[in-house]
């Protein structure tokens, strides 16, 4: 029956439990199926007036979440939305005044992933590597008054019908989360020490530094102290000297600095109490030197919208001004047990203790507020080569903007520029996958001469230039070159060649023809009038952009033009008449045909026409002895004139003469004047008519028509626009007579030429252009103007440029240009230069119930763009100037003679050794007025103290630089280029340092670009993270002068390098006579030097050249005169006959067709053929035999014999009368000489000519000509058959080319490399580096060897903060709290202390910081540690990371005490250090434990890294493997494990070779110390069909346990008051009637 009434009452317990808990989840844990809801606001209606401030309402009502509206009960009251809200109406005059007021984005907040329904027991946070985030900003509608400027929210409505709603809410993205990493644990602290008594007893503790504090969500950090009891008991309290250590007073910590209640000048003490009634001192204002400023209400705004701002609104806005407030502590007494009692208790008999003060003037904090980041932007693209080399690593930035500038210990403003660079090689696109050479179109072809200046060349040779650009493969859009230095550059320099026009060349005219009808008509066969030709050959067609070939035919009229002519042949020789048998009369006989004009033989009727037929025959006489015997007519003579004219008529000449006068009875001679005959010669005119064409016109169309049509379709198939297709090419003919025109029928009968030709049009080609690149970087400083301008400073620009890739052809469309320029986008200012402004110092401030003291002076502060008035954006000159001017200062205000101070400037530098360091400050307000305050005595203005006197010296600590020329004021020109950077002055440098008598580096200079240490360095943290450019570093610098005389750490001494100077030549002369009279040779022209070479200038050219020359020299031939008569001798001059001598005239002329003969020297014509100008004659008796005079000598026999002959013969003109008169021998022979009668003949060579470029040019290919010819064995030329029978040498001309002058080319100095550099006495250098882009020609400047330049780099000290140990806790007199420590920051330089500017701003260098002593019962923590590393990335290209510093709580607080601060943990930026890392590292012992890269052993950091395993022979053993997640060797499903005695895995066993489960067990050789229990858990793995009974055992008795408990409490509860459940079933109803009833009344 008992056992019935237990369960009974379990089931009772059982029910009551599950009713209160139904009406606990309805009550608190259900409500959230029922919500709140509320409509739109209704009108505004205004409290006064129709428009102003007011009130709306709204309906609001309980739903259920599936939207039905339910009983308000249901619904938690502390959620009910409001339904009336404060509104405003807007008026008229107020719509410029309504805008939105935008905060700045806040942090981004992880967006976790809803949680799974199912209640998973081992359900762990997932690991997100990169989180989905949200930043959210105040956005809100503010009302501004511009005559209080003053502002106020209201609601969004009043600003949606101006503008809508900025957004408030932003996606972004947060790193992946990172976990707390902590350091190992310090040593136990001493039982001694007091902090660690406790109640009860002493405990020791230990505490570990927090080195990287958890973000983005990352693991917390664990425990960071650890406390063990002591065996010691707790010592008593000290007692203090006074005896009464049971009261204490506690000093309490400042509160947050508030605005002012009343804020009056320190000056004006006596004033106070009038003052604080009036208006000027309330909240929120304060005068500050003369003129009242107000602090706006909203110290949390954010950026306005501008563009509805008026100026002097925006001035107002960008004008920042401290606000001087006031702060509070609290100072208590407490008793022994930490209870807080009256403050007369500790001053009770201590008349020495004063008390703290408990307010103190301030200045109200403020943080700096910045903007979002804005989206990362390449500043610089990156790629590898095909190696996976980077090339070029790709840099991004991105930027944001200073929203409000911070005040007093508010969070200064961070970093507004950040770059990250991306230098890994699987992230980065490869090179030539991405990129590629583009070259624009090859230029004309040119040369360049001496003096630069470019020519095109018309004919011959030259070279052409091209710009090259690295462009996108996609696009083809620039980009930086660097990004294609991974393979070879296009060239930009290329020989060229222009085609020289080849002319026409013809031969000389030949003879005119004979007189020819235009036509022959058998009906009418002679024609009065007809004409006459004459023709020349076409030695060299002319090229198509060649000299045409003039006509080759020319015609002349004439007179008695026939058809056909009479033909007569030569005489045949004197036959004597029938009957005549030695001598006398006969006859002769000749033939004489009738032909056509081509020579054909026609009935001789046809020439009977018109001329007589000529005689066949003739008389002739065949001398008898006593007959007149002459001689033979001469040869003709030259024709007097090349033509024959009205003003001169051509003539020529013959004669012969009596060679044996008549004797007695013989036939007589003729008459003188017969025996010379004269006759005309060219009788033709002495000019022709010929056809002359003109230069072919451009190609035109043919007709409009033709033209569309063709255009059309030839555009549509080559992509090209404008007229093209067939068209038709017209010239003029003209017909000539001596270059005068005549009218067309002169030339008959010469074919007209044509006028016209079919041509084809050339299409329009438009240029074709690459886009355009991005704009080139804004340089940040303004560029000098030029001197006649009136401008200090020329506003930077932006440049960008694109390359020609098919230039117009054909009248296109033209390429436009190609380089773009604009001014940099500076929101209008001229220049991007910005200046911080100031105002005034306001007088020294405190506040209303403070006496005297430290108090504080304020100032405004704004950003001014250079040259102008109106106030700007402040992160403009953060940008410039990081450094923002001080707005407040510290102040003192003296208790005794009321007089105001400012604080005392830094002490001046020590710039000379034993000079004087000052230190200055003033009086401020009316103190400067009064007397008593002025007195130096009492409130000194300036203190001076003395620099240390010591020597000095200055130290060469290297050798002399090369010549560096850094800048770009001379230039060369190469290949038409101008290149800077090559010669002119420059500076060489060599290291120098002064030192001190202990031989330390004491030169003070700045450190620009120098280190990279943060350390040594001042602005290379700043550099580093993107705040600081080069150029404002340098202007940042100090110029200090040295204590040595230097002031860089370099001596410097100017130097020259010389400018390429080039070879200089004169013109070349004009050629020479050739070295031969006639025939081959040659002939030079030579120029001279004027100056060598210099310091690698284009070398000297040839100063001779040689070119061919050939006259021919069968143009010079004797002529000789007829013989005059015989002049007898003396004795023979009465007998009439006899012996004499003869002469005649023998000239050596010029014989050419159509030309007059013209005489020459002698030495022209051929010494062998002269004839002889004198003979002896012999005059012929009567009865004499007479003979013809000799014959040429014949010709010796090739090859010379002298054993052979030559000779000649005469006839017998007349026989003798007698007999024994004999005639002289006919026949005379002569022995061949060699070189007097007979010659050897060979051919002959010149040696080759120069090379001469063709056209002219003065280089591109040319031709070197030899002459061959053929010489006679006297050295005479004479013409090419003489040496047939031998092969003649061959060629005699080939090709050359003469060298375009190409000059090196090399790119731009890179940058200096200053990552050797570092501070200290020890020598460095920095390099830079250029190459080649175009090599030199032979005859262009040769490239310097030199291709890397080195620098010293300067001796620098090295500069170190030092840090000394804080100061016990200041705590005011008070006994625990809060208080102060101080310690000793100073500069020092290798050791010495130094000027604290030296330093320069780094982190961590304040004097001062607050501290706590703990009181009875307060909580204790430990000191704040050292700061951490710089934690950051080491795989990222950024630099960005932050530091830690943690302290830990030692002992909580009593429930009287202070509690604990919740803030363990801080952290703050940094860009620099060694970047550490963690990973897992297995001990000597074979321990794995996480450690950071320097050696620290930590917890966290490795759980994402996979642990190494702890048995280095677990590869070694069979079905085994390493678990990465545990670190241990297990075996493989279906083995066990067997353990050696280092509790090492030895071996795997098979499962089949034990009969028990394998997973389960695990065998040990040896003792087993370890710890097996946590081995073997590590091995269970319970199969799915095995029924544990022990597991079921368990369960049962746990169950009957929890029974135990309920009904022990059933019990306990019952007797005290009832069943818990019931009793809060009641509570919980008696609520909500309470609930319910106001709602069912309302």
């Amino acid at each position: 029956m008992s056992g019935l009434r237990i369960l009974l009452l379990i089931v009772v317990i059982l029910v009551e439990g599950s009713v209160a808990r139904n009406r606990l989840n309805s009550r608190f844990g259900k409500r959230e199926e029922f919500i709140w809801k509320a409509g739109g606001w209704g009108p505004c209606f205004p409290n006064t007036g129709s428009c102003g401030d007011g009130l709306q309402w709204r309906t609001v009502w309980c739903a259920h979440i599936d939207g039905r509206a339910v009983l308000e009960y249901q619904c938690d009251r502390s959620m009910q939305p409001a339904t009336a809200a404060a509104c405003i109406l807007e008026c008229g005059h107020q719509k410029e005044e309504f805008q939105w007021d935008v905060a700045g984005w806040g942090p981004c907040e992880i967006v976790l992933p809803p949680k799974p329904r199912s209640n998973a027991i081992n359900e762990t946070r997932p690991r997100i590597r990169e989180n989905l985030g949200v930043m959210q900003r105040n956005v809100s509608c503010i009302l501004i008054s511009h005559e209080t400027r003053t502002q106020r929210i209201v609601d969004d409505s009043s600003c949606v019908p101006h503008r809508s709603k900025p957004e408030s809410v932003r996606m972004c993205s947060v790193p992946r989360p990172q976990d707390c990493v902590v350091g190992p644990f310090s040593e136990w602290s001493t039982c001694e020490d007091p902090i660690n008594c406790v109640v009860g007893g002493t405990n020791q503790t230990r505490v570990r530094i927090v080195l990287v504090a958890p973000m983005y969500g990352g693991r917390a950090c664990p425990h960071l102290v650890e406390s063990r009891p002591c065996e010691s008991v707790c010592l008593q309290e000290p007692v203090r000297e006074d005896g009464r250590g049971e009261y204490r007073i506690k000093m309490g910590d400042w509160r947050r600095c508030q605005a002012p209640r009343s804020i009056v000048p320190a000056g004006m003490r006596n004033s106070r109490h009038r003052g604080r009634n009036s208006d000027r001192h309330q909240v929120g204002h304060y005068r500050v030197s003369g003129y009242w400023s107000m602090q706006p209400v909203n110290h949390n705004r954010g950026s306005p919208t501008f563009d509805i701002l008026k100026e002097e609104d925006l001035d107002f806005y960008y004008t920042y001004e401290a606000e001087v407030g006031y702060q509070t502590r609290d100072v208590s007494c407490r008793d022994s047990k930490g209870a807080v009692v009256d403050l007369s208790l500790c001053l009770e008999g201590r008349s020495r203790i004063k008390v703290p003060r408990t307010v103190q003037p301030c200045v109200v904090a403020e943080d700096c507020v910045v903007n979002q980041w804005s989206s990362w932007t390449k500043l610089q693209d990156g790629c590898v080569d095909g190696a996976g080399r980077v090339t070029t690593p790709e840099i991004q930035v991105r930027r944001r903007e200073v929203v409000r500038l911070g005040h007093g210990l508010g969070r200064p403003c961070p970093r507004l520029i950040e770059r990250r660079i991306n230098a890994d090689p699987e992230h980065l696109p490869v090179c030539a996958e991405t990129y590629r050479w583009l070259a624009s179109h090859w230029s004309a072809c040119m040369v360049v001469d001496d003096e630069e200046r470019k020519m095109e060349v018309e004919c011959g040779g030259g070279v052409q230039l091209r710009d090259v650009a690295c462009v996108t493969i996609a696009g083809s859009k620039p980009v930086r070159s660097e990004l294609c230095s991974s393979f070879v550059p296009l060239p930009t320099v290329q020989r060229c060649e222009v085609a020289c026009p080849r002319d026409c060349e013809v031969a000389a005219w030949a003879a005119w023809g004979p007189c020819r009808p235009t036509e022959c008509n058998p009906d009418n066969l002679w024609f009065p009038q007809g004409y006459r030709e004459r023709r020349r050959s076409v030695r060299v067609t002319s090229s198509e952009t060649g000299l045409q070939c003039p006509s080759v035919r020319e015609v002349q009229p004439c007179m008695d033009a026939v058809c056909h002519e009479w033909v007569v042949g030569q005489w045949s020789p004197c036959q004597l008449i029938a009957g005549v048998r030695h001598c006398g009369e006969g006859r002769r006989a000749r033939l004489v045909t009738c032909r056509t004009m081509s020579g054909m033989i026609v009935e001789e009727a046809l020439c009977a026409r018109s001329v007589k037929k000529p005689p066949t025959e003739e008389a002739c006489l065949l001398p008898c002895p006593f007959d007149c015997v002459l001689s033979p007519w001469s040869s003709w003579s030259p024709c007097s004139h090349s033509c024959t004219s009205p003003e001169k008529l051509a003539l020529r000449q013959r004669n012969r003469t009596v060679i044996a006068p008549p004797g007695v009875g013989g036939h007589p001679c003729p008459n003188p004047d017969e025996m010379l005959q004269i006759e005309p010669c060219n009788t033709h005119s002495c000019h022709g008519f010929s056809w002359r064409t003109l230069p072919w016109q451009p190609c035109t169309p043919v007709n409009s028509t033709a033209l569309s049509t063709g255009r059309l379709a030839y555009t549509r198939a080559n992509g090209t626009d404008g007229d093209c297709g067939l068209g038709v090419q017209t010239r003029d003919v003209w017909c000539v007579e001596a270059n005068e025109r005549r009218d067309d029928h002169h030339c008959f009968p010469l074919i007209k030429p044509d006028s016209t030709r079919p041509c084809r049009l050339g299409c329009h080609v438009n240029c074709s252009v690459s886009p355009w690149s991005d704009w080139n970087p804004c340089n940040t400083d303004c560029e000098p103007a030029p001197p006649d301008s009136a401008q200090q400073e020329l506003a930077p620009a932006q440049l960008r440029r694109r390359l020609v890739i098919q230039p117009p052809e054909n009248g296109g469309k033209q390429c436009g240009k190609l380089m773009d320029w604009r001014p940099c986008p500076l929101s209008g200012a001229r220049c991007r230069r910005f200046n911080w402004d100031v105002g005034n110092w306001s007088d020294c401030q405190l506040p209303n119930n403070v006496e005297c003291g430290v108090g504080y002076r304020v100032r405004a502060v704004w950003c001014n763009p250079k040259h102008r008035m109106n106030k700007v954006e402040p992160s403009n000159c953060i940008e410039q100037h990081p450094k923002i001017p001080a707005t407040s200062e510290p102040c003192y205000a003296d208790c005794t003679y009321n007089c105001v101070v400012s604080e005392w400037s830094e002490w001046s530098p020590c710039t000379h050794s034993c000079l004087k360091s000052k230190r200055t400050r003033e009086l401020i307000g009316h103190s400067k007025n009064r007397d008593i305050c002025t007195n130096s005595e009492l409130f000194p203005l300036v203190e001076t103290r003395t620099c240390p006197c010591r020597k000095q010296e200055l130290r060469v600590l290297g050798n002399w630089s090369e010549c560096i020329i850094d800048t770009e004021i001379t230039s060369v020109r190469a290949n038409g280029r101008r290149v800077s950077g090559v010669c002119g002055s420059g500076t060489k440098y060599r290291r120098v340092g002064c030192f001190n008598t202990t031989g330390h580096l004491i030169e003070p200079i700045c450190m620009f670009l120098l280190l990279d240490s943060p350390s040594h360095y001042p602005d290379q943290e700043l550099l580093s993270a993107g705040l600081l450019e080069e150029q404002e570093a340098r202007q940042r610098c100090i110029v200090r002068r040295s204590l040595c005389g230097a002031s860089s750490g370099l001596e410097e001494e100017p130097c020259l390098i010389p400018c390429p100077v080039d070879c200089a030549l004169t013109e070349w002369s004009a050629w020479e006579e050739c070295t031969t009279l006639c025939g081959p040779g040659l002939h030079n022209r030579t120029r001279k030097l004027l100056r060598e070479p210099q310091f690698g200038g284009r070398p000297c050219g040839e100063i001779v050249q040689t070119k061919v020359c050939n006259s021919p020299c069968n143009v010079f031939r004797w002529v000789a005169g007829g013989w005059s008569e015989c002049q007898l001798i003396g004795a023979d001059q009465e007998r009439g006959c006899g012996t004499g001598d003869q002469y005649r005239q023998v000239r050596c002329m010029k014989v050419t067709v159509n030309e007059v003969a013209v005489e020459v020297p002698d030495i022209y014509c051929d010494p062998v053929k002269q004839p002889a100008d004198v003979n002896a004659c012999h005059v012929a008796c009567p009865g004499d035999c007479v003979v013809s005079p000799w014959s040429d000598w014949s010709e010796c026999a090739k090859p010379c014999d002298v054993n052979k002959q030559r000779q000649r013969t005469r006839s017998v003109l007349r026989k003798p009368a007698k007999a024994d008169y004999p005639c002289p021998p006919l026949i005379e022979v002569q022995s061949c000489e060699i070189n007097v009668t007979c010659f050897t003949y060979s051919w002959q060579e010149t040696r080759f000519s120069s090379c001469l470029p063709l056209g002219g040019s003065p280089c591109g290919e040319g031709i070197q000509a030899r002459a061959v010819y053929c010489r006679r064995s006297d050295g005479r030329t004479v013409e090419d058959r003489w040496c047939d029978d031998q092969t003649k040498p061959s060629p005699v001309e080939k090709w050359c080319y003469v060298d375009c002058t190409v000059d090196c080319e090399l790119t731009e100095w890179g940058s200096w490399d200053h990552a050797g550099c570092q501070c200290g006495s020890a020598g460095s250098a920095m390099n830079r580096y250029r190459f080649v882009m175009t090599n030199n020609s032979p005859s262009g400047r040769a490239c310097p060897r030199d291709l890397v330049q080195r620098k010293p780099c300067p001796a620098i000290p090295c500069y170190t903060w030092y840090r000394g140990p804080w100061s016990e806790c200041n705590l005011d007199g008070a006994w625990c709290g809060h208080g102060t420590i101080t310690r000793n920051v100073t500069c020092l330089r290798d050791g010495e202390p130094v000027d604290d500017y030296l330093c320069g701003d780094a982190p961590d260098i304040h004097t001062t910081d607050k501290c706590y002593a703990p009181c009875k019962g307060d909580c204790q923590v430990s000191e704040w540690s050292h700061w951490s590393h710089c934690h950051r990335n080491c795989q990222s290209s950024s630099n960005d990371g932050y530091m830690t510093r943690s302290r830990a709580i030692l002992r909580h607080p009593s429930p009287e005490g202070e509690a604990c601060p919740t803030a363990l943990w801080e952290t703050r930026p940094c860009f620099s250090g060694a970047c550490l890392t963690f990973d897992w590292v297995i001990s000597h012992d074979g321990k794995i434990t996480c450690q950071r890269s320097d050696g620290v052993v930590v917890t966290g950091g490795c759980e994402n890294r996979p642990m190494p395993c702890s048995n280095p022979r677990c590869e070694t053993v069979p079905h085994a493997y390493c678990d990465i997640t545990l670190g241990i060797c297990i075996c493989e499903s279906g083995y066990y494990a067997h353990v050696g005695h280092d509790q090492q895995l030895t071996k795997c066993i098979q499962a089949s070779e034990n009969k028990g489960n394998a997973k389960n067990k695990v065998q040990f050789d040896g003792e087993f110390t370890g710890a097996p229990d946590e081995i073997l858990s590590r091995y269970y793995y319970p199969r799915d069909d095995e029924i544990n009974v022990w597991m079921f055992a368990v369960i049962g008795i746990g169950c009957l346990f929890v029974i135990f408990v309920a009904v022990s409490v059933y019990v306990m509860c019952y007797k005290n008051g009832g069943i818990p459940g019931l009793r809060l079933l009641q509570q919980t109803q008696q609520q909500d009637s309470l609930t319910v009833l106001p709602a069912a009344k309302a």
